[in-house]
C-alpha cells in the first residue's frame, strides 16, 4: 500500500466518508416512519412531498452554482429529462407501495435494484455481467418471488408489485446515467420532483392535510431528498463503491427494524424469509467486490 493511501489525512477522509453515507442510509431508512405518521391518502402523500422536496432542491442548485444555475439546468438536455421522467415513475411507485404493502417488502424488492441494473446493461449496454452478480441475482429473485407469494391474500399483492416497479424504474435510470455519467443530476434530481407532484396533484386533496401532516411531510422530503441525497454524494466521492453500497444495504434492515419498533407491523414469515435471502444475497455481492476493490 503506498504512502499517500494509508496517510492519516486519507484514513480520515475514509472515515468521513463511511460517517456520510451511513448517515444517508439512516435518513432513508426513516421514510416508512414518515408515512405510517401521516392521515393523508398516498396522491396527496406523494405530491405533497415533492413538491417541498423540489423547493429543497432548487434552493441547493442556487447555492451550489449561483448565477450558472439555469445554464447547468439547461444542460442535461433531453437525456436529463427522461432520466426525471423515469426517476418521477420511481418516486410515485415508492410512496405508493408503501402504502400498500410492508415497508419490509418495498426494502427487500429495492435492494434488487442493483441486480436489476445489472441485466438492464447487459441487454441495452452489452456489458458483461460477472459469474457472483448472476449467481447474487438469482438469489434475491428467489427471495423476492419468496416475498411476493406470501402476498398472494394478504393484500399486499399491489405494494409488492409497486415496489417491483420502483425498482425497474430506479435501473433504467441507473442505466441512463451510466451512459451518460457527465449528466448534472441536482437540476434532474429538481426536475423529478416537479413532475412528480404535477403528476399527483390531479388526484390529491392538499386540503385533508392537517399541520401534523405538513411537518412530517416537510421533515420527511428534507431527509428523504436533499438531505440524503448531499449526504450520500459527499460520502461516496471517499470510499470504494462496493463499500458505499454495502454500507447503504443498512436501509433494508433498519426501514422495517423502525416500523416494528415503533408500530409493531409485523411482515409476516414469507418477508422475513425473502428479505434474509434478498439480504445475504446483496452484502455477498457488495464484500466480494470490496475484497477485489
Amino acid at each position: 500500500m503506498s504512502v499517500i493511501a494509508d496517510s492519516p489525512s486519507h484514513r480520515s477522509d475514509h472515515r468521513i466518508g463511511v460517517f456520510f453515507v451511513a448517515a444517508s442510509a439512516l435518513a432513508w431508512s426513516a421514510s416508512g416512519i414518515y408515512v405510517r405518521l401521516l392521515s393523508i391518502d398516498a396522491w396527496t402523500t406523494v405530491s405533497l412531498r415533492a413538491a417541498i422536496g423540489a423547493a429543497y432542491l432548487i434552493v441547493g442548485l442556487l447555492v451550489t452554482h449561483r448565477r450558472n444555475a439555469l445554464a447547468v439546468t439547461l444542460s442535461i438536455g433531453w437525456l436529463g429529462i427522461a432520466v426525471a421522467a423515469c426517476a418521477s415513475l420511481s418516486m410515485l411507485a415508492f410512496v405508493g407501495a408503501l402504502y400498500h404493502t410492508s415497508i419490509a417488502d418495498v426494502s427487500v424488492i429495492y435492494a434488487t435494484t442493483p441486480f436489476v441494473a445489472a441485466g438492464l446493461g447487459w441487454l441495452v449496454l452489452k456489458e458483461s455481467v460477472p459469474l457472483r452478480t448472476f449467481a447474487a441475482a438469482l438469489a434475491a429473485l428467489i427471495g423476492v418471488a419468496i416475498m411476493v407469494g406470501g402476498s398472494f391474500g394478504s393484500g399486499r399483492l399491489l405494494g409488492d408489485a409497486l415496489a417491483l416497479a420502483m425498482a425497474l424504474t430506479f435501473a433504467i435510470v441507473a442505466i441512463i446515467a451510466r451512459a451518460r455519467p457527465g449528466l448534472e443530476m441536482l437540476p434532474t434530481n429538481v426536475l423529478c420532483c416537479l413532475f412528480t407532484a404535477l403528476a399527483g396533484l390531479p388526484f390529491a386533496a392538499p386540503a385533508t392535510a392537517t399541520a401534523q401532516d405538513w411537518l412530517v411531510l416537510a421533515v420527511f422530503a428534507f431527509t428523504s431528498i436533499p438531505l440524503a441525497f448531499f449526504m450520500f454524494l459527499a460520502g461516496a466521492r471517499r470510499i470504494p463503491a462496493a463499500e458505499s453500497g454495502l454500507i447503504t444495504t443498512l436501509d433494508v434492515v433498519l426501514s422495517p427494524l423502525w416500523v416494528y419498533l415503533i408500530f409493531a407491523e409485523n411482515p409476516g414469515r414469507a418477508a422475513l424469509v425473502g428479505g434474509c435471502v434478498v439480504f445475504v444475497a446483496v452484502v455477498w455481492h457488495i464484500l466480494g467486490g470490496l475484497r477485489r476493490t
